[in-house]
């Protein structure tokens, strides 16, 4: 196995590695080598060659030393390893060097067993050097060189070609040595090989759980590791807010008991079913309760773990709350509904209108031709109101609507708003009261808008009023505020409809909301403009008071 050209440089580096990490065992084997040597050679080889040659020995040994602990302090990187390489090598063969020299200077010429103890203490060496330096094939084969070929000098110097055989068992010991040496440096880098790969790997996967780990804890969806039998093993802090449940309350329960609502019970068992026995992902919506007990609407994507033989170890359940998203879709149908009532009734009632015009039936019936044309207009009206509505919602939620606020009196603002609205009071058979302080009242207010919201607030009094009651709106000084508030006597508003009440397209599912129709955008419109005044709409609804729509605005000076 070869390493990619991208990882030579780690392949090195793993390489001089082991080198230095080698010169330890090396220097331990030179300490020995020159203690047997001044034992064994002491009387039999002169003390000038003998000793300096182990001062050498030591010197060098001692150097290399030196070498191997500046490497481990440094512990230089693949960036840096070529030199660091390049000084090995000189070192090595270096100490080549000085030992191979022991095959002149220890050389005994005169006793053939001493002779015979030098080559095996150099062919030891030699072995010894094939595996401590083995990563690099070349580096021996110099090492083994400069290492037997003083020996093989001293021996052809000494037997001539008579003694051929003798001479050349040593190249032939070298040449095997260098084979072995190979070879071994090829199962070297293959092992270097297989362990770079085998980091990379493992850097890879810690990589990905770290990931994992960062998505699973910073993911706004509620992310669950569930085991086969269904048990929370894992809950993210996203299912802590969604759910209310604490991870140290999830972890270790069943999903059903800590999730299921009476509705979704079976609903979750079929589904763990299906994702154990299908093995594929599944996706659903269900019904949860938290652990307020509030329902909550949850689409799950639900990925299950599968190993080698098939069987699932575990399943990663993804949880988005979807209880909002759900809600503004059906509205926005109920909404489209709405709307194409709305449509549909005007405009069948000008298209009929103006039909009757137009084919002449009526020519001779001015009074008839009159009430036709009051019902084309009226409708027209109404048509011209819910555009008007849609156009104002889309310019508020965009920031497009323009105010210009101005010192208007409120009183007067009120008696045009009164006034505007007094015919639609008159056709529904109700009393129009105002009620208002003597004196001005001054805010500082754009008056098309404050207009426009007591207009929507006064027509919708009227038209969901019990027949021959009464409408009454008021402005009553409070300090520095002025409270203006319309009253009147019809089907009463629960509480649980507060919240929703002044939200798009919020339709009552009551016998007058359904009867009276509308777009349901009028509240959100007002509680909009008002926002922009520092203020907001609110209500208050009994049987024995009725339902009284308030707000109040600063009073500023004239």
């Amino acid at each position: 196995m070869r390493a990619n050209p991208d990882n030579k440089a780690l392949l090195l580096n793993e390489q001089v590695n082991l080198l230095f990490n080698a010169i330890p065992n090396s220097v331990i084997a030179n300490v020995i080598g020159s203690l047997l040597a001044i034992f064994m050679y002491r009387d039999v080889v002169s003390p000038w060659r003998l000793y300096p040659w182990i001062g050498l020995m030591l010197l060098t040994t001692f150097g290399r030393y030196l070498h191997y602990c500046q490497f481990r302090n440094k512990q230089p990187g693949p960036d840096a390893i070529e030199r660091w390489f390049q000084q090995f090598r000189i070192g090595a063969l270096l100490l080549a060097g000085v030992v191979g020299s022991a095959g002149f200077l220890l050389f005994v010429y005169d006793s053939s067993l001493y002779q015979l103890v030098l080559a095996l203490m150099l062919v030891c060496i030699a072995s010894f050097a094939i595996t401590t330096m083995a990563p690099s094939p070349d580096l021996v084969i110099l090492f083994l060189v400069l290492l037997l070929t003083p020996l093989t000098g001293s021996l052809l110097l000494m037997h001539g070609f008579n003694g051929l055989y003798a001479i050349w068992m040593v190249p032939v010991s070298l040449v095997m040595l260098a084979v072995s040496s190979m070879r071994i440096s090829r199962n070297i880098e293959h092992n270097i090989v297989l362990t770079l790969e085998a980091r990379k790997r493992e850097s890879d996967l810690q990589n990905f759980q770290q990931r994992l780990a960062l998505y699973f804890q910073d993911t706004p969806l509620a992310a669950l590791e569930l085991n086969p039998q269904s048990v929370v093993v894992k809950w993210n802090p996203a299912a802590e807010q969604i759910f209310g449940y604490t991870r140290a309350e999830a972890e270790g329960q069943p999903l059903t008991t800590l999730l299921a609502s009476t509705r979704s019970h079976a609903q979750l068992d079929t589904l763990w079913t299906n994702i154990c026995n299908k093995r594929t992902s599944q996706q659903v919506i269900l019904e949860n309760r938290c652990k307020s007990g509030a329902l909550l609407q949850c689409e799950w994507l639900n990925t299950p773990l599968i190993e080698a033989d098939g069987k699932v170890i575990a399943v990663i359940s993804l949880i988005q709350n979807v209880t909002e998203r759900l809600e503004n879709e059906r509205i926005k149908q109920e909404f489209i509904s709405i709307v194409s009532h709305e449509l549909r009734t005007p405009v069948t009632s000008i298209k009929g209108s103006l039909a009757l015009l137009d084919s002449g039936i009526m020519a001779d019936d001015a009074e008839k031709s009159r009430e036709l044309l009051k019902v084309a207009l009226a409708n027209t009206n109404r048509l011209h109101m819910l555009v008007n509505d849609i156009l104002d919602v889309e310019k508020l939620e965009s920031g497009h609507i323009d105010y210009r606020f101005v010192k208007s009196d409120l009183c007067a603002l009120i008696r045009q708003v009164v006034s505007a609205n007094e015919s639609l009071a008159v056709q529904t058979n109700l009393k129009l009261n105002c009620v208002l302080p003597e004196t001005q009242c001054i805010a500082n207010i754009d008056p098309d808008r404050v207009f426009q919201v007591l207009t929507n607030i006064l027509a919708n009094a009227i038209k969901f009023s019990h027949a021959d009651s009464e409408v009454t709106i008021s402005l009553e000084v409070l300090g520095e505020r002025a409270k203006i508030s319309v009253r009147n006597f019809g089907e009463v508003i629960p509480d649980h409809d507060r919240q929703k009440l002044f939200t798009k397209f919020f339709q009552r599912d009551s016998t007058a909301t359904r009867a009276k129709g509308g777009s349901g955008l009028g509240l959100y419109i007002c509680q909009k403009i008002l926002a922009e005044h520092q203020s907001r709409l609110d209500f208050t609804s009994t049987t024995q008071d009725g339902t009284l729509f308030f707000f109040f605005v600063s009073l500023s000076e004239r």
